[in-house]
C-alpha cells in the first residue's frame, strides 16, 4: 500500500453508474488529506462511460485538481487492473432495463415488490445475470491486482460476497449505505446528533438488526419507544407509508420495521422498502397498510425513472447543454460515503468503524460459516477486521438462517446454469410457493433476461 505521499490508483468497474462515479469523484476532489490519485474508470458500455470520463474531467478542471486526481477510462478491465491499490466494483448487469423487466414478469405472475434487487423472484433474476460476471471480475481482480483492497457495492450483496469469495478466492469486502443511514434516521428520530450515537448490528445485507442504540453510552431504546408510542397512536396519513422520498423521519414512514422491533427489540435495516422483501409471506399480493408494494408504496417504476432523470442531467452536463452542477461538492452522504472513510482509515491506520458484508467465518455465531454476514468491522493499515457478534438473539439468527437457503440454491445455479435449482430457490424464498407456479415464473425470467444469461443456452 502507498504512503500518504505517492500517488494511488483506484480502479473503479462499472464506472457507467454515473451516479456513483460522480460521488466518488466530488468525495476524492475535496479530499485533500488523501493526497494524488489515478482514477481508472472501466465498463462495458462505451457510451455510458464516455458520459463518466467527461463528467469526471469537468469536475477535476472546476476544483483546480486535473494534476492531483486523474481519471482515465477504458472499457478493458484487465488492462485497467495491474497495480491497483483499491479495486470498486458497482456492477448492474441489464441495467434499469433489466431491473423494469424483473419488475413487470413479476407482477404479471402476482408478485409484487419494492425493489427487486436482493431477494424474491426479482432479485433471484437479479443473481442470475450478475453474480456470474461478479465472479470474472473477482478472478481477474485476484490474479492481476493480489494486492489490492477489493470493495463491491454491486447486488444482490449477499449472493455476490458468497460467490466471489468460493468461485474467484477473492478477499472481497461488500459497502452499503443503508446502515449507517438508518443509524443517521435513529438518531434524528430521538433528537440527537449522529456522532454522539452509537450501534450494534448483525445481519445480511439489507435485513441487519441494529439490537443495541445508544447516545452517550447510554441506553437509546427507551428515547426510541416515547417518541414512537406517541406517533403510532396517531392514524397515519397514507401519504406518509411507502414513500420512497419523505421529509424528516417519522414512524409511519416504516411501519413494519417498527412493528419487527416492537417484537424483537431490533430494528432492521436497511428500513421497510427492504426489509418487507424478506417477509413475503406477510405481504400476500404485495398488500402493504393500505397499498401495494412496488405500485403505490416503493414505487419501482418511480425510483428507476428518478435514476434515469438522474443520469440524463449528468449526460446533459457532459455533453456540455447545461451547466455542471457544483452542489454534488457539497453533498453530506452517499452510497461512497463509507468508502472514502474506509480509504482514510486504512492510509492512516485510524481504525474506524464501518459496517462491512463479509463471509461470517464464525462472526454471528448460528449462522454458516461461508454466509456473507453484514458486521461491524475496524479499519485497519492492515485491511478491515470484523468485529465478533456474539449475542444476536436467537429468534434473529433463526430468521436471517431462513433467508439464506434460497441465496445458496441461488447461487449455485447461477454458476451452474441448472434451471431446475432456481425453480428450488423461488420455492425456498417464500414469495411462491407452489411448484409450477415457481416453474412458470422461472420461465418466463429466464426467457426475458436470456441475452444476459449465457450460462443457461
Amino acid at each position: 500500500m502507498p504512503t500518504p505521499s505517492e500517488r494511488r490508483t483506484l480502479v473503479l468497474i462499472g464506472a457507467g453508474s454515473a451516479v456513483f462515479t460522480r460521488g466518488l469523484l466530488a468525495d476524492l476532489i475535496g479530499a485533500d488529506d488523501l493526497g494524488a490519485w489515478d482514477i481508472r474508470l472501466v465498463d462495458v458500455d462505451g457510451t455510458a462511460l464516455s458520459v463518466a470520463h467527461r463528467l469526471a474531467g469537468m469536475m477535476a478542471e472546476a476544483r483546480a485538481a486535473g494534476q492531483r486526481v486523474r481519471v482515465s477510462a477504458t472499457t478493458d478491465r484487465r488492462a485497467a487492473l495491474p497495480g491497483a491499490d483499491f479495486v470498486v466494483t458497482c456492477v448492474g448487469v441489464g441495467g434499469r432495463t433489466g431491473w423494469l423487466l424483473d419488475d413487470e414478469i413479476c407482477r404479471r405472475h402476482g408478485v409484487h415488490q419494492p425493489v427487486g434487487d436482493s431477494i424474491m423472484p426479482g432479485g433471484i433474476s437479479r443473481l442470475l445475470r450478475t453474480t456470474p460476471v461478479m465472479v470474472d471480475i473477482a478472478r481477474d481482480v485476484a490474479e492481476l491486482a493480489p494486492d489490492a483492497l477489493f470493495f463491491n457495492y454491486s447486488n444482490p450483496m449477499t449472493a455476490n460476497i458468497m460467490a466471489m469469495t468460493k468461485y474467484a478466492g477473492a478477499a472481497v469486502v461488500g459497502l452499503c449505505h443503508g446502515m449507517h443511514h438508518i443509524q443517521r434516521e435513529l438518531a434524528q428520530f430521538v433528537g440527537k446528533p449522529l456522532e454522539e450515537t452509537s450501534t450494534l448490528y448483525a445481519g445480511i445485507n439489507h435485513l441487519t438488526f441494529i439490537y443495541d442504540f445508544r447516545w452517550r453510552g447510554a441506553d437509546a431504546w427507551p428515547l426510541v419507544r416515547e417518541r414512537l408510542d406517541a406517533e403510532l397512536a396517531v392514524p397515519a396519513d397514507p401519504a406518509d407509508i411507502g414513500s420512497i422520498f419523505n421529509e424528516g423521519v417519522k414512524a409511519w414512514h416504516n411501519p413494519f420495521s417498527w412493528e419487527i422491533f416492537r417484537r424483537y427489540g431490533a430494528f432492521p435495516a436497511a428500513a421497510d422498502r427492504h426489509v418487507t422483501e424478506f417477509f413475503p409471506e406477510r405481504f400476500p399480493g404485495g398488500r402493504y397498510y393500505g397499498k401495494t408494494l412496488g405500485v403505490d408504496a416503493f414505487s419501482v417504476p418511480e425510483i428507476l425513472a428518478w435514476g434515469e432523470d438522474r443520469y440524463q442531467g449528468m449526460r446533459a452536463q457532459a455533453d456540455g447543454e447545461v451547466p455542471l452542477d457544483e452542489s454534488v461538492f457539497h453533498r453530506s452522504s452517499g452510497e461512497q460515503e463509507q468508502l472514502i472513510g474506509i480509504i482514510r482509515s486504512v492510509l492512516g491506520d485510524r481504525r474506524d468503524m464501518f459496517s462491512v458484508n463479509v463471509p461470517n467465518n464464525g462472526t454471528v455465531p448460528g449462522l454458516p460459516a461461508d454466509a456473507a454476514v453484514e458486521v461491524p468491522a475496524v479499519a485497519t493499515a492492515r485491511g478491515l477486521r470484523p468485529i465478533a457478534v456474539p449475542d444476536l438473539s436467537a429468534p434473529l439468527t433463526a430468521i436471517l438462517a431462513r433467508r439464506l437457503s434460497s441465496v445458496y440454491l441461488a447461487v449455485e445455479a447461477a454458476m451452474t446454469g441448472d434451471r431446475d435449482l432456481v425453480v428450488e430457490a423461488m420455492i425456498a424464498d417464500g414469495a411462491v410457493t407452489d411448484p409450477d407456479a415457481a416453474a412458470r415464473l422461472t420461465d418466463d425470467l429466464l426467457a426475458g433476461q436470456a441475452r444476459h444469461l449465457p450460462g443457461f443456452e
